[in-house]
Parts: structure tokens; sequence; C-alpha cells
């Protein structure tokens, strides 16, 4: 996919509904109170798009060790959610705000511990080096946006929260298990791509 065709896709997606998030959104709406964005940050490493990912610090009070997306609270200090992801970013993995293409943000998501968590999805053409933020990040790694973007890689988990039950998606990636609003964020965005694809007429996996 070149980067236009992957920027027209992004200046477009959030415009299409992701039934699954909102699904899992049913269960968490009247906890969540604080806002927070993460960047669904794509790279062009070895001459293929990429998603960059973290491996939290296993010793953090919230979410420990778990794979994420880059990003946090929304300060009051932020202009608004796209600055807010683009901050963290830079602060968990050094990747600076003018390293970044930045589109619409996607629908909120809420989460059991009362987040409203918004993705903004951001392109970046080069390959710039991180520098990880020992207190939060354990690990930076790459997910190919080819297996992100394919529904038939992610599995399917139960979800448990106040006696109700929701399938989930979960995404292995090599030693990787991707899980949670991770997961959720990624397939949507698989969801979107393959809606996108329709409404342009297009056939088949573009990968």
């Amino acid at each position: 996919m070149t980067q236009s065709e992957l920027a027209g896709f992004l200046q477009q997606a959030a415009h299409y509904p992701a039934d699954a998030g909102k699904r899992r959104n049913a269960l968490f709406a009247q906890t969540a109170t604080r806002e927070a964005a993460v960047l669904l940050g794509m790279v062009c490493r070895d001459s293929q798009w990429q998603v960059l990912l973290t491996r939290r610090n296993a010793a953090l009070p919230e979410h420990a060790g778990q794979i994420a997306l880059a990003g946090g609270r929304k300060d009051a200090t932020d202009t608004n959610l796209t600055h807010t992801a683009l901050r963290e970013t830079a602060e968990e993995t050094g990747i600076g705000a003018e390293h970044w293409q930045t589109f619409p943000h996607f629908q909120p998501y809420y989460t059991p511990s009362g987040y409203i968590v918004s993705p903004v999805p951001a392109l970046c053409a080069g390959n710039p080096p991180t520098f990880p933020n020992a207190a939060e990040v354990e690990e930076i790694f790459y997910l190919p946006l080819s297996v992100a973007l394919d529904t038939r890689a992610y599995e399917t988990r139960t979800l448990n929260y106040n006696g109700n039950r929701l399938n989930t998606p979960a995404l292995p990636y090599l030693h990787y298990d991707i899980w949670g609003l991770t997961a959720m964020i990624l397939y949507d965005l698989a969801d979107r791509y393959r809606q996108h694809r329709q409404a342009s007429g297009a056939c088949g996996l573009p990968f």
C-alpha cells in the first residue's frame, strides 16, 4: 500500500462504523470519566508499513506488562486529544510530534479503569530512532500493518465484566499476546479498512 493510499484511508476511517468496539463500549460506559488518547502510529520500516506498539513496564500500577499503543491521560495543558497522543508518544518512545502526519481520531473507547480513550491515527514516512522511557516502557516493537488489517489473524476471547459476557478480539503475533483495548482498536481498524475497500469497489486482500 502506498503512502497516498494509506493516508486516503486514514482520512476517511473515522467515518466508518466500528460495531465491535461499540458492543464493548456498552459494558463500560457508566464508569468512564477521564479522557485519554493513544497514537495509532504507522511507520515505514523494511519497505512495509508497521504499527508502533509498546510493552508496558511490569512495575506500573495500571496495565503492567501489557501490549499497548503509546498514549495516556489528557493533561490540562493539552490543546486537544491529538496533542495528548503526540505528547505521550514523545514521552514514551522518544519520537517527536514533528515526525507524524495525523488524521481524525476514532470514536472513543471506554475502559473498566474509567478512561475514555480516543485513538489518533498517524503516519510516519520514515523510521525514526526510538528512545523508550524505561519508567513506562519495557520494549518498543512493530506489528506489520498487513497482519493488523487481516481479520483472519485475530482470535476470539470472552470478556467477563459485572456478570456480562462478550466475545472480543485478540491478536497473537510472534511471542506477543495483544489483547484488551489494543486488540480492539486494531481489529476495528481492520474492519474500517474492509468497509473502505468495499466502498471503493476493491476486491480481495491488498497484500
